[in-house]
């Protein structure tokens, strides 16, 4: 399709999603009328995965029998922990989404299904903990989405929830020239320090399923750095592969994170070590992971980079350290609907 023509559609697309900030900040005053409705539609699809595997999926959408050959923005959902995703598609978030005019893909990765959902379809294969495996069937995902005739083709982008970022990062690293122009990722854990909790295991508070050497039955890095361990966390540190993304990054960071501390304002000082643990240990001060993965991305030539939303203004391809931080969403990510305000920008501002 010509750019001009891509650009027109982008600018209709754009205004469909300004007018649904009622949906967003319960204000109506400012939004104006809300566009026409276009019902949505949620089915299914499956797709074989480079590893043999069939993936299962859903996939919430306009009516393109009502939209008269429109096409929209899509966007990839990839689920925090290991959990499924295919049910996400039922979420609020989904729908918030879908009333904007997009396209939201959910899916379970290899080996995933819902427990809680009798309905829902295991995909095939065995865990993988977000390595190479699940990654490749996320850039085939990513395909499969771009080729659809009712999705902008220029206009796919990927939402990640915390550990999810490890599928998403090394997607979008490894896979350099997919047609993904956005990533945005919420509180994502940059390495395997702070996915096995180690600020929390260093400061000795050890609850159930946070104490380093519990997730994945692994040990981090700096505690184990045996070959094997590395290799094993070579593939599944995002840190390593978000600086070859080529298209924009958003990180989402409120200012008390999901899972890592400090918790209170008193906590900051307690977790305040940017030179290192006393006898041993990674640095680590108040969200850090955020400002390690906004710096790998622009070092590696990531050419749009931000944290946060416009009004917390942060600069784009700012950079970060433990004497200058960004500014924080407020209060926790779960708090407010910045999630899916941070998908509605990238999606209206993607080329």
């Amino acid at each position: 399709m010509e750019r001009a023509t891509a650009l027109g559609r982008n600018t209709v697309i754009l205004g469909l999603l300004l007018s649904t900030c009622a949906v967003l900040t319960g204000s109506v005053t400012s939004c104006g009328p809300p566009p026409p409705s276009v019902p949505p539609i949620v089915e299914a699809f499956e797709l074989v995965a480079p590893s043999g595997n069939t993936i299962y999926g859903l996939i919430r959408r306009p009516d393109v029998s009502v939209s008269s050959g429109q096409t929209f923005p899509a966007v990839i959902l990839v689920p925090g922990g290991v959990g499924a995703g295919r049910q996400d598609v039922y979420r609020r978030e989904a729908h918030a989404l879908s009333e904007a005019g997009m396209v939201v893909v959910c899916f379970n990765a290899e080996g995933r299904v819902s427990e809680q959902e009798p309905s829902d379809l295991r995909s095939e294969g065995e865990e993988d903990y977000n390595g190479f495996r699940h990654q490749d069937g996320l850039a085939s995902i990513v395909e499969m989405v771009a080729a659809l005739a009712y999705v902008d083709s220029g206009n796919v982008g990927l939402w990640s929830q915390s550990y999810g970022i490890t599928m998403a990062a090394g997607c979008v690293g490894r896979y350099p020239d997919l047609p993904i122009a956005y990533l945005v990722d919420g509180e994502g854990p940059s390495d395997s320090f702070v996915t096995c909790f180690g600020p929390r295991y260093l400061a000795g508070d050890h609850p159930p399923g946070r104490a380093a050497g519990v997730q994945f039955g692994r040990r981090a890095t700096w505690e184990d750095p045996s070959p094997e361990n590395s290799q094993w966390w070579a593939e599944r540190e995002a840190v390593r592969y978000i600086g070859s993304f080529r298209g924009r990054y958003l990180r989402l960071q409120a200012t008390w994170d999901h899972a890592q501390p400090p918790e209170s304002v008193e906590e900051i000082d307690i977790y305040y070590h940017p030179d290192g643990w006393p006898g041993g240990g990674p640095a680590w001060w108040h969200n850090k992971h955020a400002t390690d993965m906004i710096n790998a991305a622009i070092a590696g030539g990531v050419p749009w980079a931000r944290v946060n939303l416009p009004e917390q203004g942060n600069a784009v391809n700012a950079t970060y350290d433990d004497e200058h931080e960004p500014v924080f969403l407020p209060g926790t990510l779960g708090s407010g609907p910045w999630t899916v305000r941070a998908v509605l920008e990238m999606a209206g501002i993607a080329e």
